[in-house]
């Protein structure tokens, strides 16, 4: 996104340096430094803690990694490098104006580039990769034999998705880089002698082309709008296949095993698709005031900046957003999925124990902080035969329904299911 988290700083390289050496300093100093210098700075803390977390929870454990949860582990790394560079950029700059120090302003401009750049290509990153998890739980919520088999074909090729979308990201946003110059003016002394400039790669009229309409389309403006359709359209096809679902679940009921264990693989399907709604609600939400403003920007950035009270709320509240987004991403995993709030408490148990031992988490750890039940959900394993039907569990007029209802359609629906599943 060319404003999350870092919105405020572009207003300050347009501002030219000035020639007479005389320092104002930023209006509304002191909202700035409660609402980002204080409750950014908690909020991007928390962030930190719980994607780190999450991160190191999806890649060690063993039982999140048999479903597959690629994307939201990558999304989660991306957003621990999003909160770092919101502390690193928005925070201390708002430090270095409200205690007027010097230091601190020299370091934050020799960091500057570097931390611009990863808040950069980490915000296109996460984008990309959560459009890349919605597109293929959209896949899997229709019927049609046809997007099975690209969802099949995106299952088995996650590792080269995320890679494209780092490499776009990189792309569209690694020349910020070269972009941006730190300039000094030997004339003058204290925070007058420093200040940033736009520098300009491919000429102004080309600048303009690439980084407003091109960079802007295709980083800000596309992924809002596929996520926004792509999530309507996931809840209306899981309304739609309810009844479908019923049918399924009847024939698995028959053929797999107990009422109990069905229920809970529709209810798994379910949680995490509504898991990743939630999520993708809440970044709509999130960068809903930065499409406004980045859509102001484009159309008539003048009239913006000639109401700078305005101009400088709207841009921390923007970029604070997003932020907050990335501290909900654990609650949100955790409550719709047992699973990962199982494996969730599990390592931070084994991180205490190893850190801290104390005898609550130790007692935890006794109890191996695991539910048999949850490995009862999954279907039969893979590479085990399907389980045979037991008449004397279900009943003659159970397996007269089986009878009607199970044909080879329903078979391939079945395995179907079951693929659908492992995600």
């Amino acid at each position: 996104m060319d404003r999350n988290n870092i919105s405020l700083v572009e207003n300050v390289f347009e501002d030219a340096v000035s020639d007479d050496c005389e320092y104002s300093p930023p209006i509304f100093l002191e909202w700035k430094m409660v609402f980002v210098g204080i409750i950014g700075l908690i909020v991007a803390l928390i962030s930190i803690i719980h994607n780190s977390l999450l991160f190191y929870t999806f890649s060690t454990s063993t039982v999140l990694r048999k479903r597959n949860l690629t994307y939201l582990m990558w999304i989660s790394g991306c957003d621990v490098f999003i909160s770092l560079c919101y502390i690193a950029i928005m925070c201390v700059q708002v430090y270095t104006d409200y205690f007027e120090s010097f230091n601190l302003l020299v370091l934050w401009h020799e960091y500057l580039r570097a931390a611009f750049t990863v808040s950069h290509i980490t915000l296109s990153a996460a984008s990309f990769l959560l459009m890349a998890a919605t597109v293929e739980r959209y896949l899997q919520s229709t019927a049609d034999n046809r997007t099975l088999k690209l969802f099949q074909i995106l299952a088995t090729h996650r590792a080269y998705v995320v890679f494209c979308c780092f490499l776009g990201s990189l792309i569209f946003r690694g020349t910020v880089f070269f972009e941006i110059e730190v300039v000094t003016q030997p004339n003058c002394t204290g925070f007058s002698s420093m200040g940033l400039a736009v520098v300009p790669m491919f000429g102004e009229s080309m600048d303009v082309v690439w980084r407003f309409f091109v960079r802007k389309i295709v980083t800000v403006f596309l992924p809002f709008a596929v996520l926004a359709y792509f999530n309507a359209s996931i809840v209306m096809n899981v309304r739609r296949t309810d009844r479908d679902q019923t049918v399924k679940a009847l024939v698995l009921f028959i053929t797999v095993g107990t009422r109990g264990e069905v229920t809970r693989l529709r209810s798994r399907l379910r949680a995490v698709t509504r898991m990743l709604v939630m999520v993708v609600t809440g970044y709509l939400l999130a960068n809903i005031l930065d499409i406004i403003i980045a859509f102001w920007e484009t159309i008539n950035i003048q009239s913006l900046q000639e109401q700078p009270s305005l101009y400088t709320v709207l841009s921390d509240i923007s970029s604070f957003l997003p932020i907050a987004a990335c501290a909900l991403r654990l609650p949100i995993y955790t409550i719709n999925d047992r699973q990962i709030r199982v494996e969730v408490r599990r390592k931070f148990c084994d991180l205490i124990t190893r850190c801290c031992p104390c005898v609550l988490c130790v007692n935890h750890q006794r109890k191996k902080l695991y539910d048999h039940q949850l490995e009862s959900e999954r279907l039969w394993p893979k590479n085990e035969p399907t389980p045979k039907l037991e008449i004397r569990n279900y009943g003659l007029q159970s397996l007269i329904m089986a009878r009607a209802s199970l044909s080879t359609k329903e078979i391939y629906d079945i395995q179907r299911f079951r693929e659908s599943y492992d995600v």
